[in-house]
């Protein structure tokens, strides 16, 4: 085991949830649940929804803990299943990417964003078109290229690159309006 990567805390917690410990498990549950939870909310769009991709993935975790590699964080790896598994979901919900349109009034000033608190941009990435979302969280924030977007979600990569122009078109009328009601 390579413990550069991951603390005697958490390989304990490893170990005693591959021998079937329940407390063991509860503990890992209670210990990544908050995080995990606001992974699976930028890609959802409502708590219950966002639940129930949290209980999957974690379901999946404790399915797989068994080929953790250690080569990386723990929590690292629980993140790439609930991103997978709200994908997943996602997969199952969208035949075909959804297309919004967007006032002509769009517009946003530069410093609207220095103004914006992080949950109220959070707040405006959730109300997000789904395709939107998903795609606007897969480039933006997990860093995912378009072709892997496209291999992912089952679209092309055209798609992709499109969804995200119209995710940021919308994410600024979004805001402005956010900024417009205060």
């Amino acid at each position: 085991m390579n413990e550069l990567f991951i603390d005697k805390e958490d390989q304990k917690l490893i170990e005693d949830c591959l021998k079937g410990h329940s407390i063991a498990q509860e503990k890992l549950f209670k210990k990544f649940y908050g995080i995990m939870l606001g992974i699976c909310l930028r890609y959802t769009n409502n708590r219950n929804e966002a639940k129930e991709v949290l209980q999957e993935g974690f379901i999946k975790v404790f399915n797989y803990l068994h080929t953790f590699k250690y080569d990386g964080s723990l929590m690292g790896w629980m993140k790439k299943i609930m991103v997978n598994t709200a994908i997943d979901k996602y997969r199952k919900r969208i035949a075909e990417p959804i297309s919004f349109d967007i006032p002509d009034t769009a517009s946003v000033e530069e410093d609207i964003l220095s103004t914006l608190n992080k949950n109220d941009l959070l707040e405006c990435i959730s109300l997000l078109p789904a395709g939107y979302k998903a795609v606007f969280n897969l480039f933006v924030i997990e860093g995912f290229s378009h072709k892997e977007i496209a291999e992912k979600l089952g679209i092309n990569e055209g798609t992709s690159k499109s969804q995200l122009v119209k995710a940021k078109i919308h994410l600024k009328y979004l805001i402005s309006k956010r900024m417009g009601d205060q």
